[in-house]
């Protein structure tokens, strides 16, 4: 009987593919960059128009503002979009949480800002599979869980964060505050371009750091200065070098910004490294690296002055022995639908480490399929809706008779 009710809420999936498509797009169409406020807000009020048809009141949750130092080394705030979380009246059964981001890494002035199809198969647009189709996926699968009384007894929560992309600098502390709640946790990230579910994720952590110098008027007083970009320069150049020294380890010299006039010496630089490892061990490494670089530059560059800051704000996520046993459960509930499952591990991060390294076993690759993320190119495998919303429709249903 439980079969034939599986079957028919995936034949249902199925049948409204065209209504996921259009929510999709309209979801899509709406900018939710991580640092545009009021695209967040105009975006968090539509989800929870979207996610009515699940019959549960949506707690909207104020979170603190993100901090950071800018370019000129100063300390700035900038307030965050809000968490939405709907939750199942309470039951006896196992409790999961499904989670996604809504912010996108496409802010207004991005070329991509529209959803548009390629062809009959695939859609390009601004978070079609990072992560907005993901969200879509979610929402249907909850809601034909509801509609064909797959879940009666199960506890599920259901949270979507708006900062995902710049590292969950406001939302890691909902996260500490809720993972506890819960057994287990699906997140909606997409699959991997070649429909691989992800396994483990490298860690990943930004850091900054601020140089300062000696300005001087480059004609009459060259030889006060001290050049703060040179010193930056030579900085940079030693951190690059740390790649291919331990494998595994990845550190990308991704911005450095000073200067000015080109007729003053500049007296700050700063260099904003992100650095990807595979296990703790390789941080400390890492770590004790930029302790060496960061001595060395001080004996050779006494009249600068170096601050330091930065941490691995996503841990990295490894394939445990609780981690492998919810890969089974994922792997026979793909079965019981004729689908199959394959996993891969992947040097990107996401919730899923913070919510690892708080405890919480999670898979968080329960997306739609498609590649080009980040870029103008992103594109969706528009079948995989359905697709994947059944494969989480199954996966409810196991956790339920568990």
């Amino acid at each position: 009987m439980n079969q034939q009710r599986i079957q028919s809420a995936i034949d249902w999936l199925h049948q409204h593919q065209s209504t996921m498509l259009d929510e999709l797009i309209a979801l899509c169409n709406l900018n939710s960059a991580s640092e545009n406020l009021s695209g967040l807000l105009t975006t968090a009020d539509h989800l929870i128009d979207l996610f009515g048809v699940l019959e549960r009141p949506c707690r909207r949750h104020s979170l603190p503002p993100r901090s950071w130092t800018d370019d000129l080394g100063e300390k700035q705030e900038a307030p965050a979009g809000p968490v939405l979380e709907w939750r199942s009246e309470a039951g006896a059964g196992k409790r999961v949480l499904l989670a996604i981001h809504y912010d996108t890494v496409y802010p207004l002035t991005h070329p991509l800002q529209r959803c548009e199809l390629i062809d009959s198969e695939r859609l390009r647009g601004p978070g079609v599979i990072d992560a907005k189709g993901g969200i879509i996926v979610l929402k249907w699968a909850v809601q034909a869980a509801i509609r064909f009384e797959l879940i009666p007894d199960l506890q599920w929560g259901v949270v979507l964060n708006p900062d995902e992309e710049i590292g969950s600098p406001s939302s890691s502390g909902f996260w500490k505050q809720i993972s506890s709640d819960y057994d287990f946790a699906m997140l909606y990230e997409p699959a991997m371009a070649d429909g691989c579910l992800v396994d483990s994720r490298k860690g990943s952590g930004n850091f900054l750091w601020v140089l300062r110098g000696r300005s001087a008027h480059s004609g009459r007083n060259f030889q006060f200065g001290r050049n703060a970009i040179v010193r930056a320069s030579q900085l940079a150049t030693k951190l690059h070098a740390l790649n291919g020294l331990r494998e595994g380890v990845t550190l990308n010299v991704g911005r450095i910004h000073g200067g000015g006039p080109l007729n003053v010496v500049p007296d700050l630089c700063t260099v904003r490294v992100n650095v990807r490892v595979e296990n703790g061990e390789q941080m400390t490494w890492v770590e004790e690296r930029w302790e060496e670089i960061h001595r060395e530059l001080a004996r050779e560059a006494p009249d600068f002055t170096f601050t330091f800051e930065g941490g691995l704000t996503s841990p990295p996520k490894v394939r445990d022995p609780s981690t492998l046993s919810w890969m089974h459960e994922v792997e026979a509930a793909a079965k019981s639908i004729g689908q199959t499952v394959r996993w891969k591990g992947s040097g990107g991060a996401s919730d899923g480490n913070k919510l690892a390294a708080l405890g919480l076993p999670n898979i968080d690759t329960f997306g739609p399929e498609g590649d080009g993320l980040h870029s103008p190119e992103e594109w969706l495998r528009i079948a995989s809706l359905p697709q994947k919303a059944s494969l989480t429709l199954a996966m409810l249903h196991r956790i339920a008779s568990l």
